[in-house]
């Protein structure tokens, strides 16, 4: 009750900035006193200055962060000085790791648990990376296995199955610097695969066994969940915005015109009742059976006089890049050896997720149940900012307000500085 008391005493506004490749989107959220998340405030703008998930223009991210924050921190009524971050890049890794002490007392107490972490072992985390997400799996005492949460039971030796997260140094740097020109500090990386799959999956759904693709703009991430905990993520660089990019080069289309293209009309699935796609776009292009599309000329919107195209030749350009985001992904689980644990049921979510005929054809090439989700679990969001593309920022937004005050998960989440000075103060801080 005690540490009741001290989670919901914490629970002071905080905010999640959740930087995608095609938007930028910050909530400001508090708990009620029943560790449910009452929504603040919230600012949205389009991304620029990020490519594939990763800063490409250091500039142009750090003033759209700016203008998103003051929008959030004006509908909160409030002020924010630092926040979580929720990236879909990074380049992350994702490993599983066990560490084990002897207790000096036979009792198990909190500061015995930060000492375990604090073990924790880079030996598998490549030089050119920083723990940025961890999570506790199960405690083992002595010889009972699956202990949940230890505190106060006696034995003589204590670990710890966990799952960690990293993600490249220079990525997270230039992450913290678009914030910092901001006069805003980092509390903590989340990775959007991991928060997207918190906000879209039920506790029974993750305690049985789940997992979610995220679709973005630039980036597709995955997250496996097994006994309500993570035990695995990753992230491809090839979102939506390939897709857009397809289909302007080959139509000859302005970009913004594209994306509308692929929103209205876009599908992944022939208009043929046999569902099979032709060979190639020229045999696309030589068939007559199927729904025209009026295009728009070079910079003009769409008008009757417009050319127009066949409905199968846009399915022949979007399919074979939603194809190869399904095989880097296939081929991501497999190199992990986490395709068992991934089960036969996925749960689809992010912006691109909506594309029409996506779920039947990712069902259709891994042989699983697919099913579309939206994110849930948080009070006062508008029905214009609670659909798939807005599942990481939600999910990022829960995984804060369940933190308690010097929770041992939490430590190696937070953006350690890089000189001497700063990490001693930094474990003095969590050990003293």
């Amino acid at each position: 009750m005690i540490l009741r008391n001290k989670q919901s005493a914490l629970r002071r506004p905080f905010a999640v900035l959740d930087l995608g490749s095609s938007k930028v989107t910050c909530l400001i959220g508090e708990t009620d006193g029943k560790n449910k998340v009452q929504l603040l405030g919230q600012g949205m703008h389009a991304s620029a200055g990020m490519r594939h998930g990763e800063v490409s223009n250091l500039e142009q991210l750090s003033t759209v962060i700016g203008k998103t924050v003051h929008a959030a921190e004006r509908d909160a009524g409030t002020s924010i000085q630092s926040m979580s971050v929720v990236i879909p890049g990074g380049m992350p890794v994702s490993r599983l790791g066990k560490q084990s002490l002897t207790l000096s007392d036979k009792t198990v107490r909190r500061r015995d648990m930060q000492r375990l972490m604090a073990r924790e072992n880079d030996a598998d985390t490549p030089d050119t990376h920083q723990a940025m997400h961890l999570q506790t799996l199960q405690y083992d005492l002595d010889e009972v296995r699956g202990i949940a949460d230890p505190r106060g039971m006696r034995g003589s030796s204590l670990s710890v199955d966990y799952t960690i997260v990293s993600g490249a140094r220079t990525s997270l740097a230039n992450f913290r610097e678009a914030l910092i020109l901001n006069h805003l500090d980092v509390d903590r990386f989340i990775h959007a695969g991991y928060a997207a799959g918190l906000a879209c999956l039920g506790e029974e759904e993750r305690d049985l066994g789940g997992t979610v693709i995220d679709m973005g703009g630039g980036t597709t991430s995955i997250s496996i969940f097994m006994h309500g905990k993570l035990i695995y993520v990753d992230t491809v660089p090839v979102g939506g915005h390939r897709v857009t990019t397809d289909i302007a080069r080959i139509l000859s289309l302005p970009v913004a015109d594209a994306e509308r293209i692929k929103a209205i009309d876009g599908s992944v699935m022939p208009t043929e009742l046999s569902g099979t796609p032709p060979a190639s776009l020229s045999e696309v292009m030589r068939n007559g059976n199927s729904d025209n599309i009026v295009m728009p000329t070079q910079g003009d919107t769409i008008e009757i006089d417009g050319k127009s195209i066949e409905r199968n030749l846009l399915s022949a350009i979007i399919r074979p890049r939603i194809e190869e985001i399904i095989e880097l992904l296939t081929s991501r689980i497999q190199t992990a050896h986490m395709h068992h644990a991934a089960g036969n049921r996925l749960l689809l979510t992010g912006g691109a997720s909506q594309l029409t005929g996506l779920a039947d054809l990712y069902a259709h090439s891994t042989q699983k149940t697919v099913v579309l989700g939206k994110p849930q679990g948080v009070d006062g969001l508008l029905d214009e900012n609670s659909g798939p593309e807005f599942a990481a920022a939600i999910g990022g937004l829960m995984h804060v307000s369940r933190l308690e005050e010097n929770d041992p998960t939490d430590r190696q989440t937070r953006t350690l500085s890089y000189g001497p000075f700063e990490r001693i103060g930094a474990w003095l801080r969590d050990n003293l």
